[in-house]
């Protein structure tokens, strides 16, 4: 995966749900859960792994911009979520932990 952002003239709210769900196939396909990394220069690290390992057990897969990742924020919650992108239902619960010295919201699919 590459670094995502939206041009100027796109909405950013569906772009991210869309985002968001090719983010989320990764940890259904590689185990795991789905880590969204605390903002570093406008951008995000999207990490896919056991949190319970620390960041030593997490893959990163790429980047979206922080103006995406916000968007992901404000379209999800905290706790159970379900979403329907695309046509397809992703039941997940959002939580926020840390690793190290950074912040991140952790996606674990149900």
């Amino acid at each position: 995966m590459t670094t995502h952002s939206p041009p100027a003239s796109e909405h950013p709210e569906p772009k991210a749900l869309l985002l968001l769900a090719e983010y989320l196939d990764l940890p259904l396909r590689d185990g795991g859960s789905l880590v969204m990394m605390q903002q570093c220069n406008d951008l995000c690290g999207m990490y896919v792994g056991k949190a319970s390992g620390g960041q030593e057990g997490l893959t990163f897969y790429g980047t979206i911009s922080a103006s995406i990742a916000n968007s992901i924020r404000r379209l999800t919650r905290i706790g159970r979520n379900q979403v329907e992108i695309a046509g397809r239902q992703y039941h997940f619960v959002r939580s926020t932990t840390h690793f190290e010295d950074r912040g991140a919201e952790l996606f674990a699919l149900l």
